[in-house]
């Protein structure tokens, strides 16, 4: 069973969960979304694009009359709670529509997963019922005019009141989602300036809210500021523990860079069937633009990094299940185990989306730019992917930053792993006989070696430069990208292994590799700028180019577009 950070000290399993393993109960309930999708919400998608809030706010009603908005809620708060794999099939659905999707997430993940992970027993009891049933909405308000990355100096104070039975709110939150419609706001505010806390917080305390933001994307989410004036919250209504703020935040970020990352290889092949669809009716030149080359070149790399990312995405939320499912682990603590997981696929798969989007409104020419086309939405909605949930700088920086701690904690034993991968380099052969039943297996020795260098070169940066470590913040996202790459480059090849025999066989064999080559030169000038950081080694960059084997990837390029034009 995966544990995180196992990724940087063993072999890929070759089990990983992938879409091709849904059981038959969730692939009903993904029909079931999707059929929602497109009778209740494509049919009104010209209303949600005209920024009317209103018709979302209907539309998740509409979605908890059914049972969709239930389905990780505790069963005894009126819940289906079922696992996180249900959920990404079921999210990656709901990007038909973004700002559907968004505001959905908003009200489950971050707006309620805080009472879920941290409530009372009361709490539950009083707020889970309603909103697992989209009766009443939540939100998350976190993010100050003033305190964006740096959410831990917010300014929004709760000043204790009547023998400490209430608190004062005050404060301004910026940018929330759902904060147009939301009946209970998850707010974050200092107690008496200092001690970081959550409250769950009613809006008929007093909450007021700013006009609706005048948005590039995502048009029918509802964003707003959220103005907290003398709010008067009563103290049960404090969330987890008054100073633990910090707790509850990062915790349910966790989740929250996970579903966003994980819905962005679902997305990203929603915009690839558009651009397929299209590209096979275009004609230039007497035939169609399928046909010619360098759109089969952007077709195979959109598929590739949506394939890398998705199947990083089922990998994760499958080891979070058997944690908490199987091991009994509290479901805050799984997510927790996989937090710097979830960032590498926070930061990857939104970028690999990023790409994606911009190729598909590349292929559709002139048209791409026509709102009457949906990839130009799809290029709208996505901007904002980088930018929340923590931007992708600041994750990048987290990534390796929450390595050390770990390793600081005692939870991981990263100088061994330094001594082993240093003995693993000197010895190939071994590496090579843990590989031998992969698909792809040159390409997965090159990122196995790789994991062990980034591993001694980690090492080497942190005995260098010790607690300046935070401020070598390019050897940080340098470590990052070929994390990222690592990561989400051995999941594609474990679902291509997986599944060799199948009929698709052979196409996510082809995917799987071209993934790696396409992102191998981004690898190296990572490795480059960390070495000349630390100690000037001019040679590394030579030795991984020589490590990965040649291919003949515009033939594997073309065998893809080939193929998945079919098939897609």
């Amino acid at each position: 069973m995966e544990r995180g950070l196992s990724f940087l000290s063993s072999v890929v399993p070759k089990d990983i969960f992938t879409p091709e393993d849904l059981n038959e109960e969730q692939k009903m309930l993904k029909d079931t979304v999707e059929k929602f999708m497109k009778e209740e919400v494509l049919k009104r998608e010209k209303e949600i694009e005209s920024g009317n809030i209103e018709v979302v706010r209907d539309l998740l009603k509409k979605a908890g009359e059914l049972g969709i908005i239930a389905i990780e809620y505790p069963k005894e708060y009126g819940g289906l709670e079922l696992d996180k794999v249900t959920a990404l099939c079921v999210n990656e659905v709901m990007m038909y529509n973004t700002s559907f999707a968004v505001s959905a997430e908003a009200h489950v993940t971050i707006g309620s997963h805080p009472i879920i992970f941290f409530g009372t027993e009361e709490q539950k009891r009083k707020y889970l019922p309603d909103l697992a049933s989209a009766k009443k909405i939540a939100a998350y308000a976190l993010t100050e005019p003033s305190a964006g990355s740096d959410a831990l100096s917010a300014k929004t104070t709760a000043t204790p009141i009547e023998n400490g039975k209430f608190f004062l709110l005050n404060g301004t939150k910026q940018f929330i989602t759902n904060a147009g419609f939301a009946d209970i706001f998850i707010v974050f505010a200092k107690v008496n300036g200092k001690d970081f806390t959550a409250f769950i917080v009613e809006r008929e305390f007093g909450v007021k809210t700013g006009k609706e933001e005048e948005k590039m994307g995502q048009k029918g989410s509802s964003t707003r500021q959220v103005i907290l004036e003398d709010v008067k919250v009563p103290a049960e209504n404090v969330l987890g523990e008054i100073g633990k703020g910090h707790k509850v935040a990062l915790n349910t970020l966790n989740l929250g860079r996970m579903r966003l990352g994980g819905v962005s290889g679902g997305a990203g092949f929603l915009a690839l069937k558009k651009s397929i669809e299209y590209a096979k009716q275009r004609k230039q030149f007497g035939r169609a633009i399928i046909d010619f080359p360098l759109i089969k070149w952007k077709i195979s790399q959109m598929a590739s990094k949506s394939f890398a990312a998705q199947s990083a995405a089922y990998r994760i939320a499958n080891a979070i299940d058997k944690l908490w499912l199987q091991e009994g682990l509290p479901q805050w603590q799984a997510f927790e185990e996989f937090a710097v997981e979830a960032t590498i696929l926070k930061v990857g798969g939104t970028e690999m989306l990023w790409y994606v989007v911009d190729e598909a409104v590349q292929i559709h020419g002139g048209y791409g730019y026509i709102k009457e086309y949906e990839v130009e939405r799809y290029y709208r909605d996505e901007r904002v992917n980088r930018i929340y949930e923590g931007t992708n700088e600041i994750n990048r920086l987290n990534i390796p930053e929450m390595i050390i701690r770990r390793a600081m904690k005692g939870r991981f034993d990263f100088f061994g792993l330094i001594e082993k991968s240093k003995k693993d380099i000197e010895d190939m052969q071994k590496i090579k006989s843990e590989l031998s039943d992969f698909v792809a297996k040159e390409e997965l020795l090159a990122l196995e070696v790789a994991k062990r260098l980034l591993v001694i070169k980690a090492g080497e940066a942190f005995a260098k430069f010790k607690e300046e470590i935070q401020n070598e913040q390019e050897i940080l996202s340098a470590f990052s990208d070929i994390a990222i790459i690592i990561f989400l480059g051995e999941s594609a090849i474990a679902r291509a292994t997986k599944h060799k025999n199948t009929q698709y066989g052979k196409l996510y064999e082809n995917m799987a590799k071209l993934f790696v080559h396409s992102h191998w030169l981004k690898l190296i000038q990572s490795f480059e700028l960390m070495a000349h950081r630390i100690d000037g080694d001019t040679k590394i960059g030579e030795k991984l180019f020589n490590i990965l084997q040649k291919s003949d990837i515009v033939s594997i390029s073309r065998e893809i577009a080939d193929e998945i034009k079919e098939k897609i």
